[in-house]
């Protein structure tokens, strides 16, 4: 008996030993895990302190270091108008502190403002082309500057020249959406700060071949044709050793294939095959093979130009990316490419550094409000105040006057100011 209990025991014992022993080797083998992944390690956590790091990114929290990248999509989708998707859209942040949209195609301007950055950060526009699903939404977002606290001119960028029809070119397009606007910024005049008003626009020679479109701050942007119709182009930037590519509309083409080969970051254009736009968009046979085939890169095309360009990291874009069409998409492109690629929805972002690319989503906030502004706000600024007509101002009834004047009244007060309500001049 005692010599049964003291073998079992013994085996008990042994047991519990090599289960004690195999428990801390887990232990260890997850921590080494852990910290292979270049996270902060498990002491860094806490149930009251704010999580030391994040898989999503929240606007505004985040420093950008001095040789960082940041680019986030503002709008990663097609000239269907969608709730999920805005039409073509991204945002460069740079660690010097330079921003910069490239398009800003229809739905992207609420998608820029849930950022929360302030506007006087995000002033230079830079157009691949005029389509509306690639800068539908800039005189929105040039008109309502002023409501929003931009102080300083709107900068924007666009192709001209080139052999093509000066009608058709950035800075005829930006007269008629002055024109289209002068009713509101007339009346505005001497209601608000409408300093934000002035608008610079520089019209690139897009049929340039890496011809230098911007060049400040340590930043040169250059612009290749895009096969896309005429007076279409695509853009690099180049900043600190890194090398940002981004197409609009176009065809595989072969300024694309030579100027941006290993670059850090290659975004491009990756459309539905046409079986996808009959099914999808109704299009004819004709329709959809001639605009996937003739116009713009389908996801084989997309494949192939990545193939032969081997970027550090890519993203195709400009596609409705939805649970039942990704997969097709996806399938598509692995046929033919096996490198890297993120399918680019909205608010995804990409941080972009020499020792690689963290593809996160972004948390945007939805009940976004302005920014404040960054320079003290002058109503004078802008011009001549406009005065309503005597007769339609005779239109208010002197009965509110009461109301008008309580509410200056209590605005002074709150305030320590000395404001009267008038109404005339």
């Amino acid at each position: 008996m005692p010599r049964k209990f003291i073998t079992v025991g013994a085996i008990i014992t042994v047991g519990l030993i090599a289960i004690a022993a195999l428990t801390l080797e887990v232990n260890v083998s997850v921590k080494d895990a852990w910290a292979a992944t270049n996270q902060p390690s498990v002491e860094d956590w806490s149930p009251t302190q704010p999580y030391p790091t994040h898989e999503v990114y929240y606007p505004g929290t985040e420093a950008l270091d001095p040789d960082e990248m940041r680019v986030i999509a503002c709008g990663s989708g097609m000239p269907m108008p969608r709730l999920s998707q805005a039409a073509a859209c991204m945002l460069i942040e740079l660690g010097n502190g330079d921003k910069f949209i490239f398009d800003m195609g229809t739905g992207s301007m609420e998608r820029l403002y849930a950022l929360g950055i302030p506007l006087d950060y995000i002033d230079k526009v830079f157009l691949t082309h005029l389509h509306a699903d690639h800068m539908g939404d800039l005189p929105a977002f040039y008109i309502y500057g002023p409501q929003n606290n931009r102080s300083v001119p709107l900068r924007v960028w666009g192709p001209g020249g080139g052999g093509t029809r000066p009608e058709w070119g950035t800075k005829a397009a930006m007269d008629s959406m002055l024109g289209m606007w002068a009713w509101m910024t007339g009346t505005l005049q001497g209601t608000i700060d409408t300093r934000s008003m002035s608008l610079v626009v520089t019209e690139y020679d897009w049929s340039k071949v890496n011809g230098v479109v911007y060049e400040e701050n340590g930043v040169v942007i250059r612009s290749i044709p895009a096969v896309h119709f005429e007076q279409s182009a695509s853009f690099i930037l180049e900043w600190n050793g890194l090398k940002l590519a981004f197409s609009g509309d176009t065809l595989p083409n072969k300024w694309w294939i030579e100027h941006t080969k290993g670059v850090d970051l290659s975004i491009h254009e990756s459309i539905f095959m046409p079986n996808m736009a009959v099914s999808k968009w109704k299009f004819s046979g004709e329709e959809a093979l001639n605009a996937m085939t003739k116009i713009h890169a389908n996801p084989a095309f997309f494949a192939k130009v990545m193939a032969m360009t081997e970027p550090k990291h890519a993203v195709a874009y400009h596609f409705q990316n939805d649970f039942d069409t990704l997969p097709a998409v996806v399938s598509t492109v692995e046929e033919i490419y096996d490198g890297p690629v993120d399918y680019a929805r909205d608010f995804m972002v990409w941080n972009v550094t020499k020792e690689g690319v963290r593809t996160r989503m972004a948390v945007p906030n939805p009940e976004y409000y302005p920014s404040p502004p960054l320079v003290e706000k002058k109503i004078e600024a802008g011009g001549d105040r406009y005065q309503t007509p005597e007769w339609v101002l005779d239109g208010f009834p002197p009965e509110v006057d009461d109301v008008a004047n309580k509410i200056f009244s209590d605005f002074n007060e709150e305030h320590g100011t000395d404001y009267k309500f008038k109404l005339k001049p």
